[in-house]
């Protein structure tokens, strides 16, 4: 009896020890920061807010001149530079700190078939540098207090077209 208790407790210990180790610190999606500029800070790297925390339904949380405005932004300014042979989807995603700077930008792209796909990397520079010239992000905010929050735009390409920007 005295070895099926060891048994039992030997095994518990066992199977508890992957998160004893890996205690899971980040969400799915998480950015590693460390590829960002010198100059970008997380507030509180331990409260790292996803963006379907931060969004709440409205736009307005993050960008405050709202989604229409965010694609009056980018229609107004998109320049496919002649590039008219692609389509898929270029997601840029990035952290918007609690003082509302943001930073540590990662792009991800896939075809219309949504397989991974390499775009013109002009085309995706131009989209990036859409998306860190904009200043006017505001930090998550719960209470009283503004947090970090990682999320993302997606940019629709159709033959070279901005289609749409989700979400």
């Amino acid at each position: 009896m005295r070895y099926l208790f060891l048994l039992i407790g030997a095994v518990s210990l066992g199977s508890c020890d992957y998160y004893i180790v890996n205690p899971h610190r980040h969400q799915v999606g998480h950015i590693d920061i460390s590829g960002a500029r010198d100059d970008f800070e997380l507030c509180y790297e331990e409260k790292l807010f996803p963006h379907y925390t931060a969004w709440n339904r409205d736009w307005i949380y993050k960008y405050p001149p709202g989604k229409d405005s965010l694609r009056l932004y980018y229609n107004e300014r998109f320049d496919n530079q002649g590039i008219v042979n692609q389509s898929g989807y270029i997601t840029v995603r990035f952290i918007i700190n609690c003082k509302g700077v943001a930073g540590a930008f990662e792009v991800e792209s896939l075809g219309l078939d949504y397989e991974k796909k390499s775009f013109n990397p002009e085309l995706v520079q131009h989209l990036l540098g859409l998306t860190k010239a904009i200043t006017l992000w505001h930090p998550f905010t719960h209470g009283d207090s503004t947090y970090d929050s990682f999320t993302h735009l997606t940019f629709k390409i159709d033959n070279g077209e901005l289609l749409e920007i989700l979400p």
